[in-house]
């Protein structure tokens, strides 16, 4: 029994690890910018999301090369879409800037961490950074649970 759970805590402390600080680091971000800020980021992943998939010279946009170039490339387009859908999403979202206490922050806080490991999941690899253990890609991999995990930020809004 022993040997199990020291196998598990073992492939899961790099991932526990990786995950706490990018909580602290998503944590302070929310913490600092506004509640309707991360509101139009949350809710401008879903399109950037959907023209990056359907992007139909996408192969011409890529300059770099070798596999860090890619990946930088890759993340430069994203984020192009990403911060153009996120400032006209956050135009019509601005008169919602209430307060939001611990609770929402941290509320927030879990729907940008899903919505990150749903991007390194589907959208742009991001293996060459942090390689997630064989326990996490199970939860994951696979297009219901993707869903369920895009869905998941949804369901939080709804409660903060």
């Amino acid at each position: 029994m022993s040997g199990f759970i020291s196998k598990i805590t073992s492939s899961l402390s790099g991932d526990v690890l990786f995950l706490i600080v990018a909580f602290v680091v998503i944590f302070l971000a929310v913490a600092y910018f506004s509640k309707s800020r991360m509101i139009s980021l949350i809710l401008a992943f879903y399109p950037a999301t959907f023209l990056y998939n359907q992007i139909p010279f996408f192969d011409k946009l890529i300059v770099l090369s070798g596999d860090t170039g890619a990946l930088l490339n890759k993340l430069g387009i994203f984020l192009v879409l990403f911060v153009i859908i996120s400032i006209v999403i956050n135009k019509h979202t601005s008169s919602y800037d209430d307060s939001s206490g611990f609770i929402g922050k941290l509320g927030l806080t879990v729907c940008i961490l899903v919505l990150f490991m749903v991007f390194s999941y589907t959208t742009v690899d991001l293996n060459l950074f942090h390689n997630f253990s064989g326990s996490i890609d199970a939860l994951f991999m696979g297009l219901g649970r993707v869903f369920g995990w895009s869905l998941l930020p949804f369901v939080i809004l709804m409660f903060i």
